[in-house]
C-alpha cells in the first residue's frame, strides 16, 4: 500500500496511507508554525505517489510549487535529493488564474448542466440548489434573508425548466431572457413568491455579471473542467498539481463563487467516477489553504454548503479533502466532522486551543490534555499528528523540507514562469460579448428616381452618446495584460539595465469618432476627372484631432498634410466590430454627458478636405495606462500604450 511520508520522529518516519487520507486531512498552526510548508510537503508527496491535486491558493505561496528548489539548498536542509529528482521527473505544476491572463487564464460557466439529468433526484436537487445559491450570493444577495432565498428559488426554477426542456444556457443573457419571457409553468411558481419589481432587480443584478472585470470570470481562458485540472485531458505521464490562484479575484464573493463552483464540479465528477470494485485509496485530492473564511461557524457563504457536501461524500469516492488554517477557532467544526487526521502546529490563543480540544475529544480522548499542553511549546516545523486510523497514539513530527521553493509569487511574477508549451496547450481565448435578445427595428427602403432601391439611413442629429440598448463600435484589444511587461520595456529609462520598473496597469477605452466619408480625388490638368473614394477617418472625441499611424505608432494631430485615402489609420491595423453598449466595460457617464455633434464634425471635415461626410459614429479604442516607477527616487509617471500595436500613443 502506498504511503505518504511527511517527515520523521526520533524513532523513525511518520507515514500516512492513502486509505487514511480518504477520511481527509487538516493542518492547524499559527503564523510561523510551518503549517503551509507541511501542507505543501503533503501535496508534493501525493503527486509523487500519482495522486493529482487541485489546490486553492489565496496568498500566492502555494503557486511556488511550480519552482523546483536548487539541489544544493535541498541537500543543506537535509531533504533526500532522490525526492527532488522524483518530483521534477514525475510531477507537473500548473498555475491557473481566474479572470487574468498572467498565469494560465481559467474561466467557469456555472450554467453548464450537461449530465445533471443523470444524477439521482436527490443529487440533482442538491446540485441545482447549490448553483442557485452560488449565483445569488455572487450578485449581492444575503442568502439568510428572504430576498436571498427568493432569488435562489427563482433561479432554481429557471434551471429546472432549462434541464427539463433540454435548453442550453450559454450565458447569463439566456437566464435573463427566460426571466423576461417566463414560460407559463415557471411564471406560475415565481408569481407566488416574487413581485414584478423583484424580478426587474434580479435581472439588473444578473446583467452586471456581463460587465467589467466580472465577466472575465466566465469568459476568459480555459473553461474549468475537472479532467483538465487533474491532468486527465491529455495525459503526459506526469501527475498534475493544479494551483488556482485566488489573488486575481478581487472580492470575497468572487472567491467564494469560484471555490464553490469547482467544488460542485468535483462533486459531479466523483459521482460519475466512483471507486471501482475492490479499489481503495485516493483518486485525487483538493486542498484549500486558509479555509476559515469559507467555512465559518455562523455565517453561511455560498461555498460552505458545497464544501460540506464534498467533505461528507468525498471519502466514499476516493476524493481526499485537505485544509489548512492559522485560525482554527474561526471554523465550523461540524463542517469538518468527517476529518480523521489532524496535524497540529503551535497554537497560542485560548479560542483556537479550545476549538481544537473539542474536536480531539471525540477522536483522541485519552491524549487531549497532553496535546493541549504541548501545542504552545512547539517550534516551527514541529507538529503533533493525530490519526486514529493510522496510529494508536499521537505522533510528534518534524516535517521534512520542501523540494520546491517556498516563496510568495505575485501576479506579475507568474507571467514569466508559465512555460510556453502550457500556454500553447491551453491558449488564451478572448471574452465573447454576451447578447440578450431584443426586438430589431424593421429596415426601411426607398427608391431613387431611376427606380433603384436603396436602404434609408437614420436622419443625422445631435443624439446623446449614451443610449442603453444601442450598439457602439469597438476596436478589438490585441494586447493583453501579460504582454505589458515586455511591451513597456522600450519606454523605460535606462539602457540594458533599466532605472524604471512597471508597477501598475489599468485598461481603459479611449472614445474616438469614426467619420465615414467620400473623398473626391481630382486628376488631370486640362481635362479634370473626379474619382469618388470611400474612406474612414478617426478623431479624438474631445479634441477632434486626427488619429493616424506613422512608423508603426498611433499619433494624434490637428493637421495631417495627406489626402484621406493615403492616411494610415485604424482600418489598416485593427479589427472593429459593433458591440452593445451595456456589454462593454466602459462608463459612458465619464464623457460628461457630451453629445456627439454630427453636424459640427461634418462641417469641420468638409472644411479640411474635399469630401462629403456620410456618417459620424462613436468608437471605443482600447488603451493600457502603465504606471512606471523610478527605482531610486520612487517617482512615478504614466505611459499609455495602445491596445492594437502595443506602442506608446503620441499626443
Amino acid at each position: 500500500m502506498k504511503k505518504i511520508q511527511l517527515g520523521s520522529t526520533p524513532e523513525g518516519g511518520v507515514e500516512l496511507s492513502l486509505k487514511t487520507l480518504q477520511r481527509h486531512f487538516a493542518c492547524f498552526g499559527s503564523s510561523g508554525s510551518g503549517k503551509t510548508v507541511a501542507s505543501k510537503v503533503l501535496i508534493e508527496e501525493l503527486a509523487m505517489k500519482g495522486v493529482p491535486v487541485i489546490a486553492f491558493d489565496p496568498q500566492g505561496d502555494i503557486a511556488s510549487l511550480m519552482l523546483p528548489e536548487d539541489a544544493d539548498v535541498i541537500k543543506k536542509l537535509g531533504t533526500d535529493l532522490g525526492i527532488h529528482k522524483n518530483f521534477v521527473n514525475d510531477v507537473e505544476v500548473v498555475v491557473w488564474t481566474p479572470g487574468s491572463s498572467k498565469g494560465l487564464p481559467i474561466c467557469i460557466n456555472p450554467l453548464q448542466f450537461d449530465g445533471v439529468e443523470e444524477l439521482s433526484s436527490e443529487d440533482r436537487i442538491r446540485y441545482l440548489s447549490a448553483t442557485a445559491k452560488n449565483i445569488a450570493s455572487l450578485v449581492g444577495y444575503d442568502l439568510t434573508t428572504d430576498a436571498g432565498k427568493t432569488a435562489e428559488a427563482i433561479l432554481n426554477e429557471v434551471f429546472k425548466y432549462s434541464i427539463a426542456q433540454k435548453m442550453e444556457l450559454k450565458d447569463f443573457g439566456d437566464v435573463v431572457s427566460l426571466l423576461l419571457n417566463m414560460p407559463e409553468n415557471v411564471e406560475d411558481v415565481v408569481s407566488t413568491i416574487a413581485s414584478e419589481k423583484f424580478i426587474k432587480v434580479l435581472v439588473k443584478k444578473l446583467n452586471l455579471l456581463t460587465l467589467g472585470s466580472r465577466k472575465l470570470i466566465f469568459q476568459t481562458g480555459t473553461p474549468a473542467n475537472i479532467d483538465t485540472l487533474l491532468g486527465l485531458d491529455e495525459p503526459n505521464g506526469k501527475t498534475r498539481i493544479s494551483v488556482i490562484y485566488l489573488n486575481t479575484l478581487h472580492t470575497v464573493e468572487e472567491k467564494e463563487f469560484f471555490i464553490s463552483s469547482i467544488a460542485q464540479a468535483l462533486y459531479r465528477w466523483m459521482l460519475k467516477n466512483p471507486l471501482t470494485s475492490g479499489q481503495d485509496g485516493v483518486q485525487c485530492a483538493m486542498f484549500i489553504d486558509e479555509i476559515a473564511p469559507y467555512i465559518p461557524p455562523v455565517r453561511k457563504p455560498a461555498c460552505k454548503e458545497s464544501l460540506d457536501l464534498l467533505f461528507r461524500q468525498g471519502r466514499k469516492y476516493g476524493v481526499s479533502c485537505l485544509i489548512a488554517t492559522q485560525s482554527p477557532g474561526d471554523i465550523d467544526y461540524k463542517a469538518i466532522g468527517q476529518f480523521s487526521t489532524f496535524t497540529l502546529g503551535t497554537l497560542n490563543t485560548r479560542q483556537d486551543i479550545e476549538k481544537v480540544k473539542r474536536r480531539l475529544e471525540s477522536i483522541a480522548p485519552k491524549e487531549v490534555d497532553y496535546i493541549v499542553k504541548k501545542m504552545p511549546a512547539l517550534q516551527p516545523g514541529q507538529f503533533l499528528v493525530v490519526s486514529p486510523d493510522e496510529f494508536s497514539n499521537v505522533q510528534e513530527l518534524r516535517v521534512r523540507w520542501l523540494v520546491t521553493k517556498h516563496a510568495v509569487l505575485t501576479e506579475d511574477q507568474l507571467v514569466e514562469q508559465i512555460p510556453n508549451e502550457l500556454r500553447e496547450k491551453y491558449p488564451y481565448s478572448e471574452p465573447e460579448e454576451i447578447n440578450i435578445q431584443e426586438e430589431e427595428a424593421p429596415t426601411e427602403f426607398g427608391e431613387t428616381e431611376e427606380g433603384e432601391s436603396f436602404e434609408k439611413l437614420p436622419a443625422e442629429d445631435d443624439s446623446p452618446v449614451v443610449t442603453s440598448m444601442e450598439e457602439v463600435l469597438c476596436v478589438r484589444n490585441k494586447v493583453f495584460e501579460r504582454d505589458l511587461v515586455k511591451k513597456i520595456k522600450p519606454y523605460l529609462a535606462g539602457g540594458l539595465v533599466k532605472s524604471e520598473e512597471l508597477t501598475d496597469t489599468k485598461f481603459r477605452y479611449l472614445p474616438l469618432v469614426k467619420v465615414s466619408l467620400i473623398f473626391f480625388q481630382k486628376k488631370g490638368v486640362f481635362k479634370k476627372t473626379v474619382t469618388e473614394i470611400p474612406e474612414n477617418l478617426y478623431l479624438d472625441f474631445k479634441t477632434q484631432n486626427l488619429l493616424y499611424v506613422k512608423n508603426n505608432q498611433f499619433i494624434f494631430s490637428s493637421v495631417v498634410d495627406l489626402d484621406p485615402n493615403k492616411i494610415s489609420d485604424l482600418d489598416d491595423h485593427c479589427d472593429i466590430k459593433p458591440i452593445r453598449k451595456d456589454k462593454i466595460d466602459y462608463d459612458f457617464r465619464g464623457m460628461g454627458g457630451r453629445k456627439l455633434n454630427k453636424k459640427a464634425i461634418r462641417n469641420m471635415m468638409e472644411r479640411k478636405y474635399q469630401v462629403k461626410v456620410n456618417d459620424v459614429e462613436l468608437l471605443l479604442f482600447p488603451t493600457w495606462e502603465c504606471t512606471v516607477k523610478e527605482k531610486k527616487s520612487k517617482d512615478t509617471r504614466t505611459v499609455v500604450l495602445d491596445g492594437g500595436l502595443g506602442k506608446e500613443i503620441s499626443r
